[in-house]
């Protein structure tokens, strides 16, 4: 059958191309779209969801560095939640935290379910079980889970300790569904890494949904958010259990005990307190953060998944952010305004066996931040500015959006092109959930959308999918390489094939009005 034929008679495929799920996007982490817009201003804002949209009881503050998800035209987001102060009026005082559930289309509220408050101004981000259709929190003592339509709470499952900051990981593509957590343990070695149930009690699996399968000690424990790949789950802790530096381990995701596959550590990565990101073709990427010393005091490291082993290891600026890898490229943001540092973007050059630096933003610029996780798509990178005005733990004032494909013969001049900096918006810029035609991200004073009218299958960007896409699609097919680099990918599994032309097909003729 040739492709004329196939274009004819494919359906449409486009299930999940909206989407971003999880902090990250991904469970491996890899925080990539297939596109997304380039302006971001008055016109292009389609709705803000501001902090009072119903009433003083119902006053809703975001949860400090937190982003949002968007899955089945809903977005959700981790929120505070205030109670009024019956003895002093007209005063609320911050009792609970919760998860708020707002119209993709809209941004009018669909529902709000009041969890247990976050402790030390963790800003964990939702985690959206596809598989059971729920919405995953670490939130206080607690992992819960939401009926992503209602809010109901279908369960709540305690820890042996507090969450700060880490994300809930959901590995759904197993025999038998998991979510992965780690609780804090900010000075020692008994922080924990989690694996809890998630399918329903059967025969083939003796647990209840939120019943804990199993933990592990992983040392010092604080936002390391764990990542999922092809039936491993990698986490990274600021101390091995026999070591006195940074420790990244894996393990058996479907394993019912705590199967350690590998440890890796180096003498070198001090402490890792974020996440990390695993590739299609088999490397982790991290990033740790080192308390002393000036700019650029933390590692960036790559790690192959087969066996452990660290291919290499440069010096990066201190983060909690996981690396973005598209092809050969790296991208991280991280630093804080004083302490030796400063925030700042950073490009790497992944040569296979070591790693350059390409450019890193300047001084000047403001931009970037240690709890910052950037988005790229296709050739774009939305990143935010952290607060350097105190709110240390705060929303962050600006969202920028780099032209990150850009060359110069001096790369360190990068950042420096008067075109590198597409566009940037005042008053937002959380970790960016990107879509196709749409960002979604939170500042100070709400929860942000903005639009800018795309077709995922415009691969030629003329405005319409035709034959110009068709073409473009051609030169590519079975194609076979890294995520994010080849814009006909269009459910970004890192291979060109009949999923991608049913996408394609399922717009033929379709175009902006």
């Amino acid at each position: 059958m040739n492709l004329v034929v196939l274009l004819l008679t494919a359906s449409c495929a486009v299930a999940g191309a909206g989407d971003w799920p999880s902090y990250g996007h991904t469970p491996n982490r890899n925080s990539i779209a297939v596109d997304g817009p380039n302006t971001i201003d008055a016109n292009t804002v389609a709705w803000i969801a501001d902090e009072d949209p119903q009433d003083p009881n119902y006053y809703v503050e975001l949860e400090g560095a937190s982003g949002p998800v968007v899955y089945n035209e809903m977005v959700y987001a981790y929120a505070k939640y205030f109670e009024p102060n019956d003895s002093v009026p007209d005063t609320y005082d911050y009792t609970h935290s919760q998860v708020v559930a707002y119209d993709c289309n809209s941004g009018e509220i669909e529902w709000a379910t009041v969890i247990d408050k976050a402790i030390w101004d963790s800003w964990s981000t939702p985690c959206i079980d596809t598989k059971h259709n729920t919405v995953l929190i670490g939130s206080g003592y607690k992992v819960f889970a939401l009926d992503a339509n209602s809010g109901t709470q279908l369960w709540a499952t305690q820890l042996d300790s507090f969450i700060v900051n880490a994300s809930v990981c959901a590995a759904v593509d197993i025999s038998d569904a998991r979510a992965f957590i780690t609780d804090y343990d900010g000075s020692g070695t008994t922080g924990k890494l989690y694996c809890i149930n998630l399918d329903a009690n059967e025969p083939n699996n003796r647990y209840e949904p939120g019943q804990i399968v199993w933990a592990d000690a992983i040392g010092g424990s604080s936002g390391n958010t764990p990542a999922y790949k092809d039936g491993v789950v990698y986490v990274s802790s600021m101390k091995g259990t026999t070591n006195t530096t940074g420790t990244i381990y894996a393990y058996d995701a479907e394993a019912n005990t705590p199967t350690e596959l590998w440890q890796s550590t180096d003498a070198n990565f001090v402490g890792f307190f974020g996440g990390v990101t695993v590739t299609k073709q088999g490397y982790l990427y991290a990033a740790s953060y080192n308390f002393f010393g000036g700019e650029d005091n933390s590692v960036l490291c790559k790690i192959d998944c087969s066996d452990g082993n660290v291919v290499w290891i440069t010096d990066v600026e201190r983060t909690e952010s996981m690396p973005i890898v598209v092809g050969d490229k790296i991208y991280i943001t991280g630093g804080l305004e004083g302490y030796g540092s400063r925030p700042k973007v950073e490009a790497y050059l992944d040569h296979g066996d070591r790693a350059g630096k390409l450019w890193e933003t300047s001084a000047g610029m403001l931009v970037g931040g240690w709890t910052n996780q950037p988005a790229y798509a296709n050739g774009k990178l939305y990143v935010g500015a952290i607060p350097t005005g105190g709110n240390f733990f705060g929303a962050y004032t600006d969202l920028y959006i780099f032209d990150v494909t850009i060359t110069a013969a001096d790369s360190n001049l990068i950042p420096d092109d008067p075109n590198f900096i597409i566009d940037n918006y005042d008053g937002c810029g959380n970790s960016p959930a990107v879509t196709c035609d749409s960002i979604y991200t939170i500042g100070q004073n709400g929860l942000y959308k903005f639009q800018q009218p795309a077709l995922l299958g415009d691969i030629s960007k003329n405005d319409r999918v035709d034959v110009n896409d068709m073409g473009e699609f051609i030169k590519v097919w079975l194609y076979d390489g890294p995520v994010g680099t080849v814009r006909s990918d269009l459910d970004l599994d890192g291979d060109i094939d009949s999923i991608d032309f049913s996408i394609l097909a399922g717009q033929w003729d379709k175009q902006l009005n």
